[in-house]
């Protein structure tokens, strides 16, 4: 049995790329996921957006290994040629991309050709960073939520998806905001369910959770509200480029997962003072 068994009856909606700033206005007020189609069309300069126009255009990229649990954690990360990389692709398949293309933590190297549009919903003030991800396939993620809202473009292959609401997190098994290893490792965000193979006995509380699943095809692009538990999973070689950004309300960070988000933030920026203390001190 997998996450995906704990689909419930619920089915996500499709409907039309929004080109209006307030296309998604009803879907953020309900935190409601949805798919979006015609992306190519919406944002032209997507368009030639496949592997080989990256492989092209970039001299490296920043990539993680897969754990031994086989899952990427996004807890470490190494710069490799690109032909490197492309190698990673077409043999070992030991590594999947996420390399920054507008916003927070962007290479000195990207090519000035390579331009990220915001669509007309997604507000500049409120942006944080596009990423771009490259897999060989079957790559997947960890369960778990973003602070921010989240659109994932498919521009390559196609990724299998299950979501689940905010008010279900107390069936996620987060990591506590108290647990000082958690913190340690930057668990923020994270659940502690095995994807794979869920202990029902481990974690009873799964039992009631109920997920939306579908598949992110070619041309789609999915809206993942803030707080959203999610789980996505990789068939073949991926490619697919994302949108964070924080446009919460008040109302939704008094509520969980997000207020747990926080209470974890203000506990690592708190170690954070600690460390730069001791090392002020071991200097002295």
């Amino acid at each position: 049995m997998s996450l995906f068994d704990l689909s419930g009856p619920e089915t996500i909606e499709t409907v039309p790329f929004p080109t209006r700033e307030d296309g998604l206005a009803p879907y953020l007020r309900r935190r409601q996921p949805v798919l979006l189609s015609g992306i190519r069309e919406a944002l032209p300069f997507t368009r030639e957006w496949n592997y080989d126009y990256f492989r092209n255009a970039l001299k490296s990229i920043r990539i993680q290994r897969k754990s031994a649990d086989g899952i990427f954690h996004y807890l470490g990360f190494e710069r490799i040629p690109i032909t490197d990389f492309d190698d990673v692709m077409e043999t070992t398949h030991d590594g999947y991309a996420l390399e920054p293309l507008r916003g927070r933590g962007v290479s000195e190297d990207l090519p000035s050709s390579i331009a990220v549009n915001l669509p007309a919903f997604v507000p500049e003030s409120g942006f944080r960073v596009s990423n771009l991800y490259i897999g060989p396939g079957q790559n997947k993620s960890l369960l778990h939520y973003d602070e921010t809202h989240s659109l994932l473009m498919m521009l390559e292959g196609r990724k299998r998806f299950i979501l689940f609401s905010p008010d279900q997190s107390d069936c996620m098994y987060a990591y506590s905001p108290f647990s000082l290893r958690a913190l340690l490792e930057n668990r923020v965000v994270d659940s502690r369910v095995d994807c794979q193979h869920p202990d029902f006995a481990q974690h009873p509380k799964l039992r009631k959770a109920q997920g939306i699943t579908g598949w992110l095809e070619e041309g789609q692009a999915l809206f993942i509200p803030a707080g959203t538990w999610h789980f996505i999973e990789a068939e073949g070689r991926n490619v697919s480029v994302n949108y964070f950004w924080l446009q919460n309300r008040v109302s939704d960070w008094m509520q969980q997962p997000l207020l747990n988000f926080w209470i974890k933030r203000r506990a690592i920026d708190v170690l954070d003072q600690l460390r730069k203390v001791k090392h002020k001190l071991s200097a002295a």
